[in-house]
């Protein structure tokens, strides 16, 4: 069976997908056609078709099971109840990700699943507020930063919620009591809190930060960079406290007004779009292209040196950060407005910025990787994504070796793309 068998539309994932299993199917049956020109082939073919029809049939229950749960999810009536609900939706979503590893197919489901969260907690926190006589919200929108704002939820992901109004003075009930279930429901947390403002205030944010008079000394700038990276050719400061605007290359409407969210997207993209030829995007990138891979030199793997994580290896800093990092400031650099890491991937192939092997490789590698994560989630990870290399098969770090040396590829290639040949 494909990897990504039962998966919709059009995304060059599906396509993929669907030529090996058709690629796999031909082969199989040249090779029983040679041995034996009808029996085996037969035999072969009705193997086939058995388990293609099983698989479908695995889907219809899936199908049957999320419309349930996305009934009990509509009608839950306290946060409890969402959270029970929700535990269901994530066995299901598991038990299907366990028979297909689809990275695909899990993204889709657990993208519904944040979806009803949020739509399902707004419908509470207005029915809260009219019960007790006050005000529902005031219009407003909210958008979402982070794996839902690529379209890329896991299990367990990490978002940042952006709350826009119109500067109704009673938005402050709402916020409070929405953030608040937002919390109980495990969608913030204390580090990235639900950001709230006018529509001028978000504009606010894109003002230039004055440069400091004094730069950052030399050789820390020049110990940033890989040992393929160009010299400095600029005593520019980095304008570290600007950093987060690259996170809203990521953002994305979720609910509310749409009057309200779109001129907030286009805000955020109109900063973005005027920073791409600046000194700071230029250092941003170079930073970030350059960030360590999980295997060092001479081929071991970077490790945890102490403490309870020692000797593991951390997924989402050297593997996952780097490949969805250096995808997105490619893909700004290019002029992608595109949010998904398959999608900039795709935009970057359609350019010509990257060739077909090398996407090949990015699309297989990108696949362990996030496979690597949901079964890290699944085994119950929450603060952290780390791995033991001592416990993978031969297969897994074969194809874990392979994919970061994809992603070594691309960030070899976003250098040449942004400084030219070195």
């Amino acid at each position: 069976m494909p990897m990504l068998l039962g998966s919709k539309g059009s995304d060059v994932l599906s396509w993929r997908a669907s030529t090996e299993l058709l690629a796999g199917l031909k082969d199989a049956l040249t090779r029983h056609w040679e041995q034996s020109p009808v029996h085996s082939a037969e035999s072969l073919l009705e193997q086939f078709i058995a388990a293609l029809d099983q698989e479908l049939a695995f889907d219809k229950r899936l199908e049957t099971a999320r419309a349930a749960l996305e009934r009990d999810l509509e009608a839950a009536a306290t946060a409890a109840d969402l959270l029970l609900a929700a535990g269901r939706f994530r066995d299901a979503i598991t038990r299907h990700f366990k028979r297909r590893r689809s990275v695909l197919a899990l993204c889709g489901l657990c993208n519904t699943l944040h979806d009803l969260l949020v739509s399902r907690a707004v419908t509470l926190v207005q029915e809260r507020l009219s019960a007790s006589g006050r005000a529902g919200a005031p219009p407003c929108a909210l958008l979402v930063a982070g794996d839902r704002g690529r379209g890329e939820s896991t299990l367990f992901s990490r978002n940042r919620y952006y709350l826009l109004h119109d500067g109704a003075p009673r938005l402050n009930q709402f916020r409070d009591q929405l953030e608040g279930l937002f919390q109980e429901l495990g969608l913030v947390d204390p580090e990235r809190p639900l950001w709230h403002g006018s529509l001028r205030e978000w504009q606010a944010q894109f003002e230039l930060v004055p440069a400091p008079s004094v730069p950052p000394p030399q050789e820390e700038f020049l110990a940033a960079l890989p040992p393929f990276a160009a010299p400095n050719k600029s005593t520019a400061p980095v304008r570290a406290e600007r950093d987060w605007l690259i996170g809203l290359a990521d953002l994305g409407y979720l609910w509310g007004s749409e009057q309200l969210a779109s001129p907030t997207l286009e805000a955020a993209a109109a900063a973005l779009a005027a920073e791409r030829d600046s000194e700071w995007f230029l250092q941003y990138a170079r930073r970030g292209i350059s960030q360590p891979l999980g295997v060092g030199r001479f081929g071991r793997w970077r490790l945890e040196r102490s403490g309870e994580r020692r000797a593991l290896l951390d997924l989402k800093r050297y593997a996952l950060d780097p490949v969805q990092g250096t995808l997105r400031i490619l893909a700004l650099a290019a002029g992608s407005t595109r949010t998904g890491s398959v999608a900039r991937l795709t935009f970057l192939l359609e350019r010509g910025i990257l060739d077909v092997d090398l996407a090949g490789r990015l699309l297989n590698g990108y696949q362990c990787i996030m496979q690597l994560k949901v079964l890290l989630e699944i085994r119950g990870a929450r603060n952290g994504l780390f791995l033991n290399p001592e416990e993978f098969s031969d297969e897994t770090e074969t194809r874990f070796r392979a994919a970061l040396e994809a992603v070594l590829g691309l960030q070899k290639l976003g250098y040449q793309f942004l400084i030219g040949p070195v």
